[in-house]
């Protein structure tokens, strides 16, 4: 069994790695990109490439609650998750519709990741504001 603190640094031992490698892939195929203009197969790749390293972000995020030896702040992570999605759930449905009457303009898809991580910030600091007012300090 792990403790919290083996359980965060392996966390981060994957997270930053990975935010490391989105960068670089990202400034990396668009200057590909610009510099080459690939069609066909080397487009796609260099598309799917800044994807790779996000997927392995989100894969981090799985583990750190599997490894996560406290319940209690398991459940916390969970809550907050469930918050995230339900924000990025709602706003982009909300967008998707504005944009099918022409109200709004097209926003990229993968725009829905950052959106998720910033409703995940919202609700640890929702979570925390709340215990902090019922007395619930953790």
């Amino acid at each position: 069994m792990l403790t919290m603190r083996q359980a965060n640094r392996r966390y981060l031992n994957r997270f930053i790695p990975s935010m490391t490698c989105y960068a670089v892939f990202l400034v990396g195929s668009n200057m590909v990109e610009a510099a080459y203009a690939p069609t066909g197969a080397p487009l796609i790749a260099l598309a799917i490439l800044p994807a790779l390293p996000i997927i392995a972000v989100i894969w981090a995020m799985g583990m750190a609650i599997v490894e996560q030896p406290d319940e209690y702040v398991r459940a916390k992570l969970i809550h907050a998750m469930l918050i995230a999605t339900a924000l990025m759930l709602s706003v982009m449905t909300v967008w998707s519709f504005l944009e099918d009457t022409g109200a709004v303009p097209h926003k990229p898809v993968h725009l829905a990741f950052p959106l998720w991580c910033a409703g995940l910030l919202v609700g640890q600091v929702w979570l925390w504001a709340r215990d902090r007012i019922a007395g619930h300090a953790a």
